[in-house]
């Protein structure tokens, strides 16, 4: 009688086990929905979206894919599917034509893409991409620390380029690596702790972007729009933000 009972409760673990694997387990991503069923679904997500026409489908990785598109009234909006619950959903529309950061993976600074779906009315001829960290200073518990600034540039051709997802340049990844790992130095000497107080002050390390139009024409406005976890902003940048910026 015991050996059934211990029969039954190992029976109704596996089974319980099971269920709970298959509502969990994504699988292998399976083929994108057709261009079609994208657009409906991309409308049903966000009414506003009205998108009419896919410029492409960019994958970023195995499980999720930019969708640059074009809506009935010229917007120039981004969507993103995300294979999960073994199907292809959209997890996000943006139509504020404005670049933004999409995150593919929090632990890692190279998962992150910046993501653009520029509209040609803008007259828009490049996208200067910057890692910017501010120099900071001062003293905090006695110890005077110093915080060097970071200013990092890369550049899209808007014109060759009006779409587009670009991973995080290698050189970017390696110093927000640093930067994070020389934040958690254990402090086991008088040298340590000075360097680890230097480096635990907040260094405002961020991406922003400075868009250079053609003859200096003025830009669009845009609209906003809430994000996610997955979602990083820009800041729109000038000149007088940058050291040493170009001509």
């Amino acid at each position: 009688m015991r050996g059934r009972r211990l029969l039954v409760v190992v029976i109704l673990i596996i089974a319980a086990a099971v269920i709970v694997f298959f509502r969990t387990y994504d699988g292998k991503p399976g083929p994108l929905p057709s261009v079609d069923d994208i657009i409906t679904e991309l409308n049903e997500y966000d009414s506003e979206a009205d998108a009419a026409v896919v410029l492409d489908q960019v994958k970023l990785t195995e499980q999720q894919v930019f969708i640059p598109f074009v809506s009935n009234q010229g917007i120039h909006g981004m969507g993103f599917l995300t294979w999960e619950k073994r199907k292809w959903s959209v997890v996000r529309v943006d139509m504020s034509e404005r670049p933004e950061v999409r995150v593919t993976d929090h632990s890692d600074p190279a998962g992150r893409y910046i993501v653009w779906n520029n509209n040609p009315l803008e007259k828009l001829q490049e996208f200067r991409f910057y890692l910017i960290r501010d120099r900071n200073a001062g003293m905090s518990s006695g110890i005077y620390y110093y915080v060097p600034r970071v200013q990092m540039e890369t550049l899209v051709n808007v014109t060759e380029h009006p779409y587009g997802a670009m991973p995080y340049p290698e050189e970017w990844a390696g110093i927000m690596r640093e930067d994070n790992k020389l934040g958690k130095v254990p402090a086991s000497n008088i040298m340590d702790k000075i360097f680890s107080h230097t480096y635990s002050q907040p260094s405002s390390m961020y991406v922003g972007y400075l868009p250079v139009y053609a003859n200096g024409a003025p830009g669009l406005g845009s609209s906003s729009k809430s994000g996610g976890e997955d979602t990083e902003y820009l800041m729109i940048m000038n000149e007088k933000d940058l050291e040493n910026p170009q001509k």
